[in-house]
C-alpha cells in the first residue's frame, strides 16, 4: 500500500504539472504516440521531464497504473486545467518545468524512504522471531531441570490459602519473560543464531548408541564382572603357551598356599628383571594374580593376609598344573630347550674371546679346516651378504648372529663350511641329521633347505642372491621323518633372477 500511494501521488502531480506545458517537440511526441499514448499526455510528460523521452515514458506508464487504481489522474488534470488559461505562456512553461524536476526528485526521495522503512520492518520482524526462538530453546533446555527442582523443593501449604496464592503469584511473576527488546549488534545477533541452532540440535537429535546402530551386537561382559572361577580359567588358558610364565605363577601360588603368613611370598616386585622378562607382559599372567585377590600397590603386587582364599589357590594351582599337560605348553617347552641349546652353541663361536675361554686345540683345527674350504670373501660392494641367525630373532641370543659376503656362484656347501668354522661341527651334524634345520627366512612360509640334496646348488639358484637371510630352527616332525613335502607350502614364485621355485626345491 505504501508503494501504491507513492506511485499514485507522483503520477497525479506529474500529470497536473504537464497539463500546463505548451512547449512541443514533435519528434519526441511521435515516439511516445507510437507507444500508444495520446499527444496531449505525451506533450505534458515531456515538458515535466525536460524533454527526456525515457523518463516521460516511465511517467506515462506510472500515470496509467494510477488511473487504473483510483482515477487520480483525471482529478489532477482538472486541477491543472486553469493553468492553461492564465498568465504568460513562456512563464508557465518555465515554472512548470522547474516544478516537474522538483516533483521527480521528491518522488525518488519518497521511494528511497519507503524502501528503507520496509527493510527496517523486515529486520525488526527477524529480530523478534530470533528472540522468540532463543527463549523457546533455552526454556526447553532447562524445563526438565526446573521441573525436578520445583518438585523437590516446592511444598504446598493446604492450611493457608492466602500464603499459597501469594507464593504462586510470586513464582508466576518470576517465570514471566521480559518481552522488552534491547538494541542488538550484528555480532550479538549472529551469536544468538548459533546458540539457538546448537540448542535445537541437542534437543531434537539424540546421540546414537550401539543399541540403536547395531541392535543385534552383544558386548561381552567385562572379565572383572565374571565369577572368580571363570576369571581364573580364562587367564590360565591364555597364559599356557608361555612356559616360564606358567612355571613362575605355579611356584608363586604354591609358596603362598604352603606358607600364607610369610610376607615375601605374598609380595611381588613388578620391576624385578625375571618378572618383567617372563610374566608381566604375558597375556593373562597378571590378570590371574588379580583374580587371586592380589592388589597393585605402587610398583608391587600384594596379597593381604585376610584376602588369602584357600579355595582360589587350589583352583589356580590345579588349573596351572592341568595346562602343563596341554600341547601348547609342551611345544613351548621344546622351543625353550632349543633356545637354550642355541645359547650354548653361540658361546662356542670362533671369536678371539671364545678361544681364550677354553677352546681345545682339536676343535680349533676342525674349525680351521672348515674355513679353509670356504671361497675367498668378495670385496665390499660385490657379492651377496649372507646373514645367519641362531634361533628366533626376538630371543636376541648373544653371539647367535653371523654375516659374510658370498658370490652368486658360490654353493650351499660353502655356506655350511663357513658356519662350521664359526660354530663347530655340532651345528652341522644336527642340521644334516634334521634335528635342526637351516631355513630361508626371506620366503614365507619359512622354507627348510635340504643341505644334502642341494649342497652343490648355487646361491642364485636357491634364491639367496643378491641377499640371503637364513636361520637355524627346530625341525618339525615331518621334516625329521624325511618327508620334504609334508606340511610345506610349495606354492609361490621364485625369489631372484634365475632362482628355482619352491616346488623345484622339494
Amino acid at each position: 500500500m505504501v508503494f501504491k500511494r507513492l506511485i499514485s501521488a507522483a503520477t497525479s502531480a506529474s500529470n497536473a504539472v504537464s497539463s500546463a506545458i505548451y512547449g512541443e517537440n514533435m519528434e519526441q511526441i511521435r515516439q511516445l504516440e507510437s507507444m500508444g499514448f495520446s499527444a496531449d499526455r505525451a506533450r505534458h510528460a515531456l515538458n515535466a521531464t525536460d524533454n527526456n523521452v525515457e523518463r516521460a515514458a516511465e511517467l506515462l506508464l506510472l500515470g496509467a497504473a494510477g488511473e487504473n487504481d483510483n482515477g487520480d489522474v483525471n482529478v489532477a488534470m482538472q486541477v491543472a486545467a486553469p493553468l492553461r488559461l492564465n498568465g504568460n505562456r513562456g512563464n508557465a512553461n518555465n515554472n512548470t518545468r522547474s516544478e516537474g524536476q522538483h516533483v521527480a526528485a521528491h518522488n525518488d526521495e519518497q521511494i528511497r524512504r519507503a524502501i528503507e522503512e520496509s527493510l527496517m520492518v523486515n529486520q525488526a520482524e527477524e529480530n523478534r522471531q530470533l528472540c522468540q526462538a532463543e527463549v523457546a530453546s533455552l526454556n526447553n533446555n532447562t524445563a526438565a531441570r526446573r521441573k525436578n527442582a520445583s518438585s523437590a523443593a516446592e511444598v504446598v501449604d493446604l492450611t493457608n490459602d492466602d500464603d499459597g496464592d501469594d507464593a504462586n503469584k510470586q513464582r508466576a511473576k518470576q517465570k514471566k519473560p521480559n518481552n522488552k527488546q534491547q538494541p542488538r549488534s550484528a555480532a550479538a545477533v549472529n551469536a544468538g543464531k548459533a546458540a539457538a541452532a546448537r540448542t535445537n540440535n541437542n534437543l531434537t537429535t539424540s546421540k546414537a548408541t550401539l543399541d540403536h546402530t547395531h541392535p543385534n551386537v552383544k558386548i561381552p561382559e567385562k572379565l572383572q564382572n565374571k565369577s572368580k572361577e571363570e576369571q581364573i580359567m580364562r587367564c590360565v588358558n591364555r597364559v599356557k603357551p608361555h612356559v616360564m610364565a606358567v612355571d613362575t605363577l605355579l611356584r608363586v601360588l604354591t609358596s603362598v598356599r604352603s606358607s600364607p603368613s610369610t610376607v615375601k611370598f605374598r609380595t611381588i616386585d613388578r620391576s624385578n628383571a625375571n618378572y618383567v622378562a617372563h610374566v608381566r607382559d604375558k597375556p593373562g599372567a597378571e590378570d590371574l594374580l588379580l583374580a587371586m585377590n592380589y592388589r597393585r600397590v605402587q610398583n608391587e603386587l600384594r596379597l593381604e593376609k585376610h584376602l588369602v582364599d584357600d579355595a582360589l589357590l587350589y583352583l589356580g594351582i590345579s588349573a596351572l598344573e592341568q595346562m602343563r599337560e596341554s600341547e601348547e605348553y609342551k611345544e613351548g617347552k621344546k622351543w625353550r630347550a632349543f633356545h637354550a641349546e642355541m645359547r650354548r652353541v653361540a658361546t662356542q663361536s670362533g671369536s678371539h674371546a671364545m678361544q681364550q675361554d677354553g677352546m681345545t686345540a682339536n676343535e680349533t683345527d676342525v674349525r680351521l679346516e672348515f674355513l679353509s674350504k670356504c671361497p675367498k670373501e668378495p670385496p665390499e660392494g660385490r657379492g651377496a651378504v649372507m646373514n645367519v641367525y641362531l634361533g628366533e630373532e626376538n630371543e636376541k641370543i648373544e653371539g647367535g648372529y653371523a654375516s659374510r659376503r658370498f658370490d652368486g656362484d658360490d654353493t650351499l656347501d660353502d655356506v655350511m663350511n663357513w658356519l662350521g668354522g664359526c660354530y663347530g661341527r655340532e651345528l652341522l651334524d644336527k642340521i644334516k641329521t634334521r634335528e635342526w634345520c637351516l631355513c630361508d627366512l626371506n620366503r614365507y612360509p619359512k622354507l627348510p633347505l635340504d643341505v644334502e640334496k642341494h649342497g652343490n646348488k648355487t646361491l642364485q639358484y636357491l634364491g639367496l642372491f643378491p641377499s640371503g637371510k637364513m636361520g637355524v630352527r627346530l625341525s618339525e616332525d615331518s621334516w625329521k621323518d624325511g618327508d620334504d613335502a609334508v606340511g610345506l607350502d610349495v606354492h609361490g614364485s621364485a625369489r631372484g633372477l634365475g632362482a628355482a621355485s619352491r616346488l623345484m626345491l622339494h
